[in-house]
């Protein structure tokens, strides 16, 4: 089995879905296992839901970015376990450089990808995007490669997913939710039992006038949603 450390910093819903799809019957059974958890904020919500799940208290990890060397504080715990791979499942910080030359690590993501782009901005971009050069493109979930940018590693499992124009961002971020989920699984899956096939990031802006298209409301997003998302 490979083994896996998750990291995360919110409500741990896929962190959860992965857990349960380790379990015996599970997609990843035998396949992957979760030895360790680490969070990035002490009162994140997955961090009780782990427990609740019967993941054991003594895996579970706080690390502190504002406060030491993130980077020290990471390898310290993945030296007691030594994982194949760590899974970024709504990890906020950028992992530090010396945590990537040292260990291999996937990441969660959907739609435009930076530094400004997580939560529900990500959903708001693309619908502004979309809006702005008249078509509706589906917005990309995948699973990618850790790199030392955000969200520029390659991508190991990809699904396009149609929007809808009468949805809200909130609304089809609720909607992708099992889908996010069902990709992650998939891309351990398909590490677990080497039958991937690595591939650039998926990019929705077809030009550079489009790029800059997508940056604009990239920014609107950024505008729109507090630090919050």
């Amino acid at each position: 089995m490979l083994k896996f450390i998750n990291l995360i910093s919110g409500s741990g819903s896929t962190n959860l879905a992965i857990l349960e799809s380790e379990k015996p019957g599970g997609r990843l059974f035998e396949l992957t296992k979760t030895v360790a958890i680490i969070s990035s904020d002490p009162t994140a919500q997955g961090i009780e839901r782990a427990k609740e799940a019967g993941f054991p208290e003594k895996d579970i990890f706080v690390v502190f970015p504002q406060k030491g060397n993130l980077a020290e504080q990471i390898l310290e715990i993945f030296a007691q376990y030594q994982p194949d791979y760590f899974h970024q499942l709504g990890w906020m910080p950028l992992t530090p450089r010396e945590v990537i030359a040292r260990y291999k690590g996937i990441n969660q993501h959907f739609g435009p990808g930076g530094k400004w782009m997580y939560g529900v901005r990500r959903i708001y971009a693309h619908i502004v995007f979309c809006q702005k050069i008249g078509k509706w493109r589906p917005i990309p979930v995948f699973c990618q490669r850790v790199a030392p940018e955000y969200d520029k590693g390659n991508v190991i499992y990809l699904r396009y997913e149609n929007l809808n124009p009468n949805e809200t961002p909130e609304e089809t971020a609720e909607r992708l939710l099992p889908i996010e989920h069902y990709v992650q699984i998939e891309a351990r899956y398909h590490l677990a039992t080497n039958t991937f096939q690595e591939e650039p990031v998926p990019k929705i802006a077809k030009n550079p006038e489009e790029e800059k298209i997508l940056l604009e409301a990239m920014k609107q997003a950024r505008h729109k949603y507090s630090p919050k998302y």
